[in-house]
């Protein structure tokens, strides 16, 4: 840029004048920048409206699953003797359940040794250990041996045989066998040399649990049965009375619709910043107008609420769902959830709200999904807003070049305006010169 230039034959400011003219030709540039702050707003916006939508497109990505409309939710009314969880598959209903008897483990203990877990024990031979008949493992016994040592070597048998070494007493050590799954006894054949024994004994039996549901009596190997009631897994837990009931799950589609009308309206809300006009004012929002954004609103709200072709119910508004207050008609579009009559619905007819929200008869799509499709030929790879997103940034890059263009022309005109009066300083000095050369001339003409 130019450094300040006075003219001192004059007294003008050179650097004022050249600022003023180039002020004029700076305008170009001020309108291209102001298109591309225009177009940076809108890009900003329509960026927002985009996160909005991904953010609608998840909440309906809950509602589109099958398995929502299947989930089972087991309610126990002690949950200190027996807990409970269900599967799709669940049988729904009512049951009384009586705990009897609690599965144990087996549980053994070999003869109290004097001398400390890592002292040898001076034994030899083997001991084959079973449990619950399973095929037999053998563990060698040598004299260098020690309690924990022979623990070791039945834990690497991996055969559900924990051994541990455990202080029963000051300085008195005992090797101790537990099945590690209940009902199943652990059977122990010692061949040592003569003299030398683990003498191991039963401390705890081995036995299954028993319960009744509903009088039938039951007897399993463990406390975690998961095959007296279709698709419900019992933790028996103490002995005892106490009732279980199985229903579908309805709290978490009403959570689900409601989450997704939260999403919905904050999108509307959203819109409805860049997309109105104030008559009294005369002022538009960002993006009024716009073609894509008025489309987008139609096919959501059109999709929305269109009727599918069903025995039972046909449109959202017959569960619950509805713009505006509950029962009323909103014109900004935003929807409100009447939750009893979901619910309502839900236990009507469950299959045709999951048919009305994720398919149709034949086949066809329901209204969650069908505006899952929808709102994905928005959002995808190649969907509107990132082609959207694509022409805004191939309209700034057109602007920039613009503006460089323009001001290369300015730095151009700027420097010639600055050779201009640097010369016709330059000239009106040397014209200054010649004159005061000339009065003195003529001074010393008549002077003399």
């Amino acid at each position: 840029m130019s450094s300040k230039v006075t003219m001192n034959m004059t007294g003008l400011d050179t650097q004022n004048i050249i600022e003023q003219l180039m002020k004029v030709e700076r305008i170009p540039i001020e309108k291209l920048e102001l298109k591309k702050q225009a177009v940076a707003e809108k890009r900003a916006a329509w960026n927002a409206i985009k996160t909005k939508v991904d953010a609608v497109l998840s909440k309906i990505g809950t509602l589109t699953k099958e398995s929502l409309y299947n989930t089972k939710t087991p309610k126990v009314g002690d949950l200190s003797i027996v807990s409970a969880s269900a599967s799709e598959s669940a049988a729904v209903g009512r049951y009384d359940i009586e705990v009897l008897t609690l599965a144990r483990s087996h549980v053994l203990q070999s003869r109290i040794f004097s001398q400390g877990p890592d002292v040898s024990l001076g034994m030899s031979g083997s001991l084959t250990l079973t449990l619950g008949g399973s095929d037999p493992f053998s563990v060698d016994i040598v004299e260098s041996d020690t309690l924990n040592t022979v623990a070791e070597k039945i834990n690497q048998g991996e055969m559900g045989i924990r051994a541990s070494v455990l202080q029963v007493r000051p300085n008195e050590y005992s090797l101790v066998l537990t099945g590690e799954s209940t009902g199943k006894e652990i059977a122990i054949v010692e061949t040592l040399a003569e003299g030398n024994t683990f003498d191991i004994s039963q401390v705890v039996s081995a036995s299954n649990s028993s319960f009744k549901i509903n009088g039938v009596t039951f007897e399993r190997d463990s406390n975690n049965v998961s095959d007296a009631i279709q698709g419900v897994t019992l933790d028996l837990l103490k002995t005892g009375e106490t009732s279980l009931s199985v229903a579908y799950n309805d709290d978490s589609i009403v959570s689900a619709v409601k989450s997704f009308a939260d999403e919905y309206n904050s999108l509307i809300d959203l819109t409805s910043r860049y997309n109105f006009w104030d008559n009294d004012t005369k002022s538009s929002g960002l993006l009024f107008g716009d073609p894509l954004l008025q489309r987008l609103l139609s096919e959501i709200q059109s999709t929305l609420f269109a009727s599918i072709d069903l025995p039972g119910f046909k449109f959202v508004g017959q569960v619950g769902i509805s713009t505006g207050a509950i029962g009323a008609f909103s014109r900004d579009g935003k929807i409100s959830i009447d939750e009893s009559k979901l619910k309502e619905a839900l236990s009507t007819d469950r299959e045709s709200v999951a048919s009305l929200f994720v398919e149709g008869s034949s086949g066809s799509n329901g209204v969650f999904k069908t505006l899952e499709s929808t709102l994905q030929m928005y959002t995808s790879y190649n969907g509107f807003l990132p082609l959207k997103d694509a022409q805004f940034e191939s309209e700034n890059k057109d602007i920039s070049k613009q503006i460089d263009n323009v001001q290369k022309r300015l730095d151009m005109k700027l420097a010639g305006l600055q050779r201009k009066f640097t010369a016709l300083e330059t000239y009106l000095a040397r014209m200054e010169t010649q004159s005061m050369w000339l009065s003195q001339q003529m001074l010393s003409m008549f002077s003399g």
